[in-house]
Order: structure tokens, then sequence, then C-alpha cells
């Protein structure tokens, strides 16, 4: 049932019917979420340790150990700075939220918090929490102060986390018993479960892990989710435990080993050769590569389509960029529908917003920018640039055929561009901090405003957030503020339409196409579910007896 932020207010959300226990109890890939809300009898309840009320209707094997393959050496798993999809899905099972989100849609759904209540102003939110989670390493059970330390601390300028505008909302959070948790806004956010998930600034940690860890908390994390780092060798492999105190009860897996094998060559073939079960990040393979994992007897492909935009980002210090003539001629060089289908047609399809079709502010019709290299020059001509411009792009990867495809597109039309490889991790400050020319991301969200305000609203300014291009229209950040206190899903829609009308004209980012992500694992590995963020929950996953 489609709810508004009116037929929300001043109600109960009941917590659903737990996704991961319908999926490990039934072994099905099919999702089905049931969530209370107003017009329901009563909210349907979450029952701990459902996920195990069937396990012998799912012919487990004997050993429930998974091999996952890892292929980038994380930098950590603090969430207020963690970066990268890889490093996210592993804090995804490693950590809990007030809230999660169904892996279909995106929406939030019930998890430290079991249910809450919205003032009827829709400013003032006040989750209960479940009383059974516990902490790993020991550390007792999960309290409202731990909830209120977490997000105090993203919004600490000290904590330095890229992720404090997320929160940038909140006036003020009040523990007033050990599971209540009341969050006041500043404003009415008809999004603001998003912001409270398991992702990034909404994952909950632990102080006094923090405090004892200090500098080294993020290779040494300590969450509720379902699994517990238990071992991480350095550029070799993790090794991920079940959490006994689960709230939800403890998962089928008993242990996942990540090891680490960065080319995506070596990894298929480990896969075939069963050294390991599942493949993360298949899609960085060629399509002659894919096409030989998903043709292999024993494997099943497991695919998110559209998950995620890409975008091109116009360095805010780069003189040519200042004009719009020149971002707009940027687009029509290159011929995004033929790379498509040449280089990447089972892992991405051209696109022109930031904002994904699934997403329900999504708005169609907007200008879109089909290959036309005759205009793209006539647009550097009026911008004062008709022989064309250096521009350096940072990188970390000058061998992907499509990135190689795209340079001698801009070349044709005088735009020479020149490769500036660097780590991933100079790379993602460097891109935070503005440090560019030219760059791209693929950032995965499942609110609207992540992406929306994050990359246009003024106080979200590199080095504060994701708006690297510095961009400021104040017609774009009325539109933004008014859909975002919006009290239905259709007025947020058509404030959010007009601003995608805007930027798609002045092009302050270049939308260029979705990503699909891709697993592949064994046939035995039930129950893997890629949800809109990129992340594979464990919880709900099992081997099959084989």
């Amino acid at each position: 049932m489609k709810q508004t932020r009116s037929q929300l207010s001043g109600i109960t959300v009941g917590a659903v019917v737990l996704l991961a226990g319908l999926l490990a109890a039934c072994g099905s890939t099919k999702t089905e979420v049931s969530t209370g809300g107003a017009g329901d009898d009563k909210p349907v309840v979450a029952t701990p340790g459902a996920a195990l009320a069937s396990g012998a209707a799912r012919n487990l094997h004997a050993t429930q150990e998974l091999k996952v393959r890892q292929y980038f050496e994380p930098g950590g798993f603090d969430p207020a700075n963690l970066f990268r999809i890889e490093t996210e899905n592993i804090a995804f099972n490693l950590y809990s939220g007030l809230t999660t989100f169904d892996p279909d849609t995106g929406k939030p759904m019930p998890d430290l918090a079991e249910s809450w209540t919205i003032s009827p102003d829709g400013t003032v939110y006040r989750f209960s929490l479940v009383k059974n989670a516990e902490w790993h390493q020991g550390y007792g059970k999960v309290t409202a102060a731990d909830v209120k330390y977490s997000y105090e601390r993203v919004l600490d300028p000290k904590t330095g986390s890229p992720y404090r505008a997320e929160l940038g909302d909140v006036s003020k959070i009040e523990a007033p018993d050990d599971y209540t948790v009341v969050i006041t806004l500043k404003a009415p956010n008809l999004n603001f479960l998003y912001q409270v998930g398991n992702y990034h600034q909404g994952q909950i940690v632990k102080k006094e892990a923090i405090e004892k860890y200090g500098k080294d908390y993020p290779r040494n994390p300590v969450g509720t989710g379902p699994f517990y780092l238990e071992s991480w060798t350095a550029n070799s492999e993790m090794v991920l435990r079940a959490h006994p105190g689960y709230f939800r009860g403890k998962a089928t897996l008993d242990k996942i080993t990540l090891p680490l094998i960065k080319d995506i060559d070596p990894a298929a073939t480990a896969l075939i050769n069963g050294e390991v079960d599942l493949l993360s990040n298949l899609g960085a393979g060629t399509t002659e590569l894919i096409d030989r994992v998903t043709a292999t007897k024993g494997v099943t492909v497991h695919k998110a389509e559209g998950y995620a935009g890409l975008v091109w980002l116009y360095g805010p210090n780069f003189e040519p960029f200042q004009k719009k003539e020149v971002r707009q001629a940027m687009a029509y060089a290159v011929d995004e529908k033929t790379i498509a289908a040449k280089l990447t047609p089972r892992t991405a399809s051209t696109w022109r917003s930031i904002i994904p079709g699934w997403m329900p502010p999504f708005q169609e019709g907007l200008k879109t920018y089909e290959y036309d290299p005759e205009k793209a020059k006539q647009l550097l001509a009026a911008a004062g640039y008709p022989n064309g411009f250096k521009v350096k792009w940072l990188n970390t990867d000058a061998k992907n055929e499509a990135n190689l495809l795209r340079q001698s597109y801009w070349a044709k039309v005088g735009i020479q561009v020149e490769f500036e490889v660097v780590e991933p991790t100079v790379f993602n400050s460097r891109r935070n901090n503005g440090d560019f020319d030219l760059s791209l991301r693929l950032y995965p969200a499942v609110n609207p405003d992540t992406l929306l305000f994050g990359y246009l609203h003024p106080d979200n300014a590199a080095p504060k957030g994701l708006n690297s291009f510095k961009y400021n229209n104040p017609q774009v950040t009325s539109l933004l503020e008014k859909g975002r206190a919006a009290k239905t899903v259709e007025e947020q829609k058509a404030a959010y339409g007009e601003v995608q009308k805007i930027i798609a004209e002045e092009v302050p980012y270049l939308a260029y196409g979705v990503s699909h992500q891709l697993w592949a694992g064994k046939s035995f590995v039930k129950n893997v579910k890629i949800n809109r963020l990129a992340n594979v929950d464990f919880y709900p996953v099992y081997i099959e007896k084989h």
C-alpha cells in the first residue's frame, strides 16, 4: 500500500515480517514484504529467529561455510568515512541501522527500530528499538544511547564525515529511555527514514569500541549485524563469522571467507574451478567472460539492473567547464549508445538523469544529448574554444576500454583528455575535495535526496558533501527544499521533476548511464539477492546440500 506523509503522521509503522526470515525459510529468491500502516488493523511484527524456523525444509549442506571473492582491499569499516561498493557490502552485514531497505524497491523497512511514529507536522520521529540486539565482542545490548552517539558523531565536524550532510536536517536527538530514540528535524523531511538506514551515516556504532581502538577502529569494527569480523589478513583475506547475538536469530551461514582476488579473469577461473563459491563484480569482465561464466554448468548469475547512475564530474576550478556550452559539448561529443552496445551490453545502459528510473521522483522526457560531434564543435566555438582544450581526467584505471573510446571521441572535437591515474584512496579524497579537472562517480543510493541534495545543494559543496562542482542555483535550491518538505510523494515529485529539467539543460553533472551489478555463484548457494545499493545481505543465504 502506498503511504503518504499525511497517512503516516501520528501513526505507528509496524515492523515487517522479516525479508530475511521469509527467504531463508522458503528458499525463494522472490521478495515479498508486508508493512503495517494506515488502514491496517495492526502492525505486522517481526519474529526473531524466524529465519531458522523451517531450516529442515531447506536441505542444508552439512558445512555452512561460504567463500566469496573480494576484489578490493578495503580502507576500513568506519561508517562515518567508508566508501566503495565492495567495502559497503561487508559493512552492510556487520552493522545495522534504525531502518534497512527492501532489496527490490529500496524503500525503508524496520531494522533496529521495530516501529516508529511520526508527529502530525512531520518533524518528530519516535523510534522504538528491539530489546534483544547485542553488540559484537560482548559489548552488551544496543540502547538508545548508542544511536544518539552514532548520529551525533557523524554530525560532529571533527569526525570529518563526508556523509554529515545526510543528517543535516536533524535538530536534536534524545534518548528518553534505553529503547526509545526521539529525533527532531529542523523541517519536515519526507525521506528521513532513508537517512537512518543501514548505509553510511545510518549505521550504528559503539562509543566504547570507537574509543578503545581509536585510529585503528576501521580495521576493528564492532557492529550489531548478522556477522562479525573474525580476522583480516591485509591484502589476502577476511573472515566473517555468524553473530550469535543477532536479534533476528543466528544466520544459517557459520563462516564467510573473503579471499582477495583483484583481477576478474583469475577470479572467474576460481569460481569455475570451485575455489570460491560466490563471485562479486562479475561485471568488471568482458562480455565474452561474462557469457562464458553464465554458460558454465552449475553456476547462477545474479543481476540488479540499473541500480545506480554513472555521472561525469566537472572540476569546480577548471575554467572551460564554467561555461554551460562546454559542458553540453562534452555530452554531444561521445556516442554513449555505441559504447554501451559494443563494450558494456551486460553491465551498463545509457541514461541521462542523475536519478535512476526506479526512484519515484524520476522525471520522464528530460533533455537528452544524442551523439552530434558537429553540434559539440559549434558549442565549443560559441564558448570561446574553437580549437578545443586540454583536460586531465582523474581516474583509477586508464586501461578501461570504454574510457579509451571516450577519450578518442572527445579528441575528434578538439578536447584532448589525459588520464591522471591514482590509487583508489587518493582518488576518493581528491574527488571529495573537488581537486580535479574531470572525473566520474558511480553512487548507489535509495534516497533521492542523497543524489539531488548531494550533487546540487550549495550546503553540500565540496569538501562538505558530494557537490564537487560547487553548483549553486537559487531556483534549484528552493525547489529541492520544497520537495524535501513536501507532504506527499506527488508534491515531492513535482518539485524534484522541475529540478531535473533545469539540470538537464545546465548540465552541472553529466549523467551518461546506469550500471547493472552482476554476481555469479555456484547454484548450491541459495538466496543471493543484490539490493538497490549493490549489497548482498548474507543473512538469508545458505548452502544447499550438494
